[in-house]
């Protein structure tokens, strides 16, 4: 019933010319520069617009018919209409009726479009080039649009480079008479009429050597007033050129040579506000699909971004809006920004526009194509980050579910997808790839599915969901081929009920598992300092301390320790053994000492100074790179404090740097579990009162009051006249 009122309500609108399929409603935004060049619209077609031909006709506010003309036709590029400027100077109605035939061209109009670039590609020849202008509708077959750079290009616009020919259409005013010398400078073949009339023809394969110094011209005595450019080219093989010059009255150059025509006239512009087919349907305007944003190229070829969205819709119209990508993909909301891989002048990529009502769906399906070589955009800069991160995202979301969302990925859009991804940043892009295309995921190369594994597992963390987190981890250890690779998600098990879930038991029980399997020197490193972890957890100091020794001299068993500016530095073994072998080879010739200093003789002496100062090092780089924003470099540098000096973990620097390092990325469940650690660890030290306050605030964004007042009681009992004792007791008052 809603349906056939809706028809039936459509059918009973007013159209003042009955027979049209569709009125496009307008508003004017760009004066014309004289009234002869009238207002362009640019229709979508694409299948939006009935029959083989179309016939427009243009009516004022009042229902007043204004003269008009078609500009062109294009399947692809859309229906060009130029009108005469409505009386109201503001707004105005296109009716288009369909039609078998061509349209006759108007008699005697006075109406002609400035500037407009048409193209079209094969069979380059002049005479192909004349007859886009000759045919009505115009350009049949050919590209189009406005043209903002005078009667001159060095590329296609439209298309390949090669074999292709050329109408652009200009005007000139002329405040007074004038005797002008026009040429044209071309590669290949060119000529041009003014006010219809051939002024010279330069025809042939030749390159533009032949009237560089604009002996390819005559002179024209013109009077004032508007005065019309038509100038046709072609292009074979090889460089183009499309360059009409001229030489006036008071232009001086210094060599005397004509100048590149400028300042040319322009036909106004009007924008479309609504489609409506007399059927009741409602059509939308792609925008976006010639303005390419950028690109990126860091693989095989250049990823090509794209912003579009939909327009000529009013708000009273109640509709659904679907884009329509191929293969089967879709995506329903307003706006959409899409990757397109390929060579930017190469790219002709289909999107459709599918708006639907209760009358039906109207659909138009564009190209989104790039003109010119758009600029590079910087991964370094974050804005750009977010934008490509959205495309990829909405290109994710844009293929139903069940379906791989990324089974048509190029290598360029997972490089690209790699280069984004940054420690507790992946967002939902990752769930989309995890839960739909895991299957293509194990294709990828090792080295990138890692990163991307990593990534995913954070973004589960911060998800808070434990059964999901222990599945995943589970999963991925089963489908890895690699030992090592299963011991890292062993060790990732143990991880998540220690810092994630905060179940030490658990993490106990599954430590032995991580323990049986360590096989590698590393990995008999990991398995005593996770040990470590869990005593510490379960608040047996002393065993932890034993088993973060054990860690910290298999480590050091390892690798070279040293010192270099006060702090602690490591060499893997195999630099160590290079190092040796040299320093035994220097030795016999110098008295010096190696630069990288032995700590034998050192560490029974100073050692807990030495790592005194390396923590308190550590912790300074660490909060340095969290103010610049530098989460990757926080990461491993964290990483590495734990492997050179786990015992650092019973110790304020380190966790209050760990509680720093997940509190800036939102995995607040790590910090409070490194700050509540580290508290339960410790009777006083310098930084627990900051500590306790750092934990108080997690718990706050988490919600979790019992432990809120719990804490605050035991700051109060602690530190009894603190400056913070006062918030302590207003979080304990009832």
């Amino acid at each position: 019933m809603l349906l056939a009122a809706e028809r039936s309500g459509a059918q009973q609108e007013v159209w003042a010319v009955p027979g049209a399929a569709i009125r496009v409603d307008v508003a004017v935004s760009r004066e014309p520069d004289h009234p002869d060049l009238g207002v362009f619209v640019k229709i979508p077609n694409g299948g939006l617009l009935p029959g083989k031909f179309r016939v427009p006709d243009v009516r004022d506010a009042q229902g007043k018919q204004l003269e008009s003309v078609i500009v062109a036709d294009s399947a692809t590029d859309g229906f060009g209409v130029l009108f005469a400027k409505p009386g109201d100077g503001e707004t105005a109605t296109v009716y288009i009726t369909p039609s078998a035939n061509p349209p006759p061209r108007p008699a005697n109009t006075r109406l002609f479009p400035a500037t407009f670039f048409f193209s079209k590609n094969g069979n380059a020849s002049l005479e192909v080039a004349k007859r886009m202008e000759r045919d009505y509708p115009p350009a049949q077959g050919a590209s189009f649009d406005e043209w903002d750079y005078g009667i001159g290009s060095m590329v296609n616009p439209f298309g390949p480079d090669d074999d292709f020919s050329t109408w652009i259409v200009g005007a000139f005013l002329l405040e007074k008479k004038e005797r002008i010398y026009f040429c044209t400078i071309s590669d290949e073949g060119s000529e041009f009429a003014i006010n219809g009339k051939m002024v010279h023809s330069w025809p042939g394969l030749h390159t533009r050597q032949g009237g560089a110094k604009g002996q390819r011209g005559d002179w024209v005595e013109l009077g004032p007033g508007l005065h019309r450019i038509d100038y046709f080219h072609f292009e074979k093989t090889g460089p183009q050129e499309i360059n009409l010059c001229w030489k006036r009255p008071g232009m001086e150059t210094k060599d005397g040579m004509p100048e590149h025509v400028s300042g040319l006239a322009q036909s106004g512009r009007a924008d479309i506000k609504r489609i409506a087919f007399k059927d009741g349907r409602i059509a939308g305007v792609v925008r976006g699909n010639t303005q390419r944003l950028g690109y990126y190229w860091i693989g095989e070829k250049p990823l090509v971004l794209f912003a579009l969205s939909y327009g000529a819709v009013t708000p009273s119209d109640a509709l659904n809006v679907t884009w329509e990508f191929p293969p089967n993909k879709r995506f329903a909301e307003p706006a959409i920004d899409w990757l397109v891989s390929g060579d930017p002048d190469t790219i002709s990529y289909p999107v459709t526009l599918a708006v639907s009502n209760a009358a039906g769906i109207a659909r138009t399906t564009v190209r989104m194509r790039c003109f010119w070589t758009p600029p590079a955009l910087s991964l370094d800069t974050q804005n750009d980050r977010l934008t490509v991160r959205k495309a990829l995202y909405d290109m994710l979301r844009a293929v139903p579910p069940p379906a791989d969302p990324c089974a048509d990925w190029s290598n360029d859009h997972w490089g690209m997808l790699i280069e984004l991804l940054e420690p507790y940043n992946a967002g939902p892009i990752l769930i989309e790839i995890f839960n739909r295309g895991f299957d293509t995921l194990q294709k990828r190369p090792a080295e990138e599915r890692w990163v991307l594994e990593d990534r995913f597992i954070e973004t589960l963390r911060l998800q808070r969901k434990d059964k999901l987190l222990l599945d995943w981890i589970a999963r991925l250890e089963k489908n890895e081929r690699t030992s090592a690779r299963k011991f890292r998600w062993k060790d990732e098990r143990v991880c998540a009920y220690l810092f994630d879930i905060n179940n030490p038991a658990a993490a106990k029980h599954e430590v032995a598992f991580l323990k049986e399997t360590a096989i590698a020197p590393d990995q008999t490193q990991i398995a005593a300092m996770r040990q470590g972890d869990v005593e510490r957890a379960l608040g047996n100091y002393n065993a932890a301390m034993k088993f973060y020794k054990d860690a910290q001299d298999r480590f050091r068993s390892r690798n070279k320790v040293g010192m270099a500016g006060g702090r602690l530095t490591y060499v893997g073994a195999r630099k160590r053994r290079e190092a040796e072998s040299e320093t035994n080879t220097t030795a016999k010739a110098s008295s010096k000492r190696p630069a990288m200093q032995s700590l034998a003789s050192r560490m029974k002496v100073d050692d807990w100074k030495i790592y005194t100062v390396h923590d308190a090092s550590m912790y300074a780089t660490i909060t340095s790179f969290l103010a610049q924003d530098a989460l990757p470099e926080a990461f491993q540098k964290l990483n590495d404090w734990e492997n050179e000096s786990p015992a650092s973990k019973l110790s304020g620097d380190y966790p209050m740097a760990e509680a720093k390092v997940y509190l800036s990325v939102g995995d607040l469940r790590r910090a409070v579990n490194a700050l509540a650690t580290y508290r339960k660890s410790v009777t006083m030290s310098a930084q627990l009162a900051d500590a306790m306050k750092l934990e108080i605030e997690c718990l706050q964004q988490l919600n979790d009051k019992v432990r809120i007042k719990e804490i605050a009681a035991d700051f109060v009992q602690r530190f009894p006249g603190h400056p913070y004792e006062a918030a302590m007791k207003e979080v304990l008052a009832p």
